[in-house]
């Protein structure tokens, strides 16, 4: 029975050496025995059901507002709304480079396009909580699966602390970024915070009114710890541009070492919550990593791309602070490939451990939230331990569930 096979101890980390990371090895607790052909082997719990989530199964996401199956008017619908939106990628900073090139031939019409693009990208544009509920159109054509188990204890967990939820891959095209606004707001819709993105997405049109219809902001530090300082849970993807140009179907590489966010957890109190989502990087093929030779090997760590294109993609994304890339899916259009879509949510990493909760190590922030000690000047102790921690929960998690989500046992989870 499972409660035969779950015994927790207290154990050197056995889902490998974090010294290959630059880090010493920690301890941890929760382990599950789980039994093979002829061996045993101890695999480490990255998500609990103390924290509302399902140890050792999925769960197929049901929408709340669609029915299931989806008729057939609904099926196009999605798959019109999995076009529209990825070309909003290509479509929006074309309107932006147009009008010059335009106005060579055509000068109203380019007069008009840039009346247009002004309008776009600066007049104030306010979130529309309803359009979260439109991309649970999604779950069926991408066969979603989660490991919630208690929604309700996982919503009350998240309205009552602080929290940091880190995605990891970014992937080509954030798919499952649109995946995770309808999931939260449908399960845990109370504990539904802001995102963070770029301050260059937030001029493009189009794609600028698509991110604050779904309550993202800038990633600024000010902007983060103001928002947060009300009380509001923050959801981002880490990886940025770097993770961007390490994406390639069937890949599982993430960029974990981000000492900044680890320093804004320590400053505010907030708890990391780590999501890992098997299947982000599949959506699509990029040219920057087409061709690739390490494509379907396992990287040597580095997370770049080897490709002439790919590395002049990558250095003009890094100086625009925002990732342009050449992609493709679905009959060489932006439509994604049809893939399984796995989203599991870990437990949450203190930047205090044990600290939530108890006396003068507590402090109460915006909407009477419980955070951790707030460290004004976090040292660099400080973050390398909680990084530490950071990356060791990535790793427990991605284990935990990758056979599950349809992995091969021997795959393993880049961390760079």
């Amino acid at each position: 029975t499972s409660s035969s096979l779950r015994e927790f101890v207290l154990v050197r980390s056995p889902c490998g050496d974090l010294s290959r990371h630059g880090f010493h090895p920690i301890q941890r607790e929760a382990i599950i025995m789980s039994s093979t052909t002829d061996n045993k082997q101890l695999v480490s719990l990255g998500a609990t059901s103390k924290f509302g989530h399902s140890e050792n199964h999925l769960i197929e996401a049901k929408s709340s507002v669609f029915p299931s199956p989806l008729p057939i008017h609904l099926r196009c619908l999605s798959w019109m709304l999995a076009l529209m939106i990825p070309s909003f990628f290509y479509i929006g900073p074309l309107m932006i480079v147009a009008p010059p090139f335009l106005y060579l031939y055509f000068p109203k019409p380019a007069v008009a396009l840039m009346i247009v693009d002004i309008i776009l990208m600066f007049v104030p544009v306010r979130p529309w909580p309803a359009m979260r509920r439109l991309f649970q159109l999604w779950y069926e054509p991408f066969s979603f699966r989660h490991n919630v188990a208690d929604p309700a204890l996982a919503e009350k967990l998240g309205t009552e602390g602080l929290w940091i939820c880190a995605m990891h891959p970014h992937g080509i095209i954030p798919i499952h970024a649109f995946l995770w606004v309808a999931f939260c707001d449908q399960y845990m819709g109370q504990a539904y915070g802001f995102g963070a993105t770029t301050d260059a997405a937030l001029r493009v049109p189009l794609l600028r009114q698509l991110l604050v219809w779904v309550s993202s902001g800038s990633a600024s530090r000010h902007v983060l710890q103001r928002e947060m300082g009300k009380g509001q849970n923050l959801f981002l993807l880490p990886g940025g541009v770097r993770e961007i140009f390490s994406s390639e179907p069937g890949r599982h590489a993430i960029l974990a070492k981000r000492r900044g966010l680890m320093k804004l957890s320590l400053q505010t109190g907030a708890s990391m919550v780590p999501v890992y989502v098997f299947g982000a990087n599949d959506f699509y093929h990029q040219l920057a990593t087409y061709g690739n030779k390490s494509q379907k090997k396992e990287n040597s760590g580095k997370g770049t791309t080897t490709t002439t294109i790919g590395k002049l993609q990558e250095w003009i994304s890094r100086n625009a602070r925002a990732g342009f890339t050449f992609f493709w899916g679905q009959y060489l259009t932006p439509m994604p490939f049809k893939v399984p879509v796995t989203m599991v949510l870990g437990d949450p990493v203190r930047p205090i451990p044990n600290a939530l909760g108890e006396g003068s190590l507590t402090a109460r922030v915006g909407n009477d939230k419980l955070a951790c000690q707030k460290v004004a000047e976090p040292t660099d102790e400080q973050i390398e331990e909680l990084l530490g921690r950071y990356i060791d929960a990535y790793e427990r998690l991605f284990d935990q569930y990758k056979e599950l989500a349809g992995c091969p046992p021997d795959t393993n989870l880049q961390v760079y």
